[in-house]
């Protein structure tokens, strides 16, 4: 068992987790304001499971997830799933200026 999962058990067990073959995709726990708290798991990662795992290509990875995992979880304690931007290597190393949008640095 992923011990990240094994973790998030032993704090609440109302927990709702995905099929364990995306246990390695799994992150955390997070919560929207006033709601409750729930698995958290990187949406890319679930993605590369199902392409070496299940030897999908990338268009077949998305369809099977979407359809089969993302859409199909239902209730207050549906995993939520993050896109983690900090995998992305071209990001530009720029500072912060408040009065630019996300249009003006791209």
């Amino acid at each position: 068992m992923n011990i990240i999962r094994k973790i998030i058990e032993e704090e609440d067990k109302n927990i709702l987790f995905l099929q364990s073959c995306f246990d390695e995709a799994l992150v955390g726990t997070g919560r929207a304001c006033g709601r409750k708290t729930v698995a958290v798991y990187d949406s890319s990662k679930c993605l590369e499971i199902l392409i070496n795992k299940y030897e999908m290509d990338e268009i077949e990875a998305l369809e099977h997830f979407q359809k089969n995992v993302d859409y199909t979880t239902f209730g207050s304690f549906k995993p939520i799933f993050i896109n983690d931007f900090r995998k992305i290597k071209n990001i530009p190393d720029i500072e912060i200026d408040e009065n630019k949008t996300l249009k003006d640095i791209l």
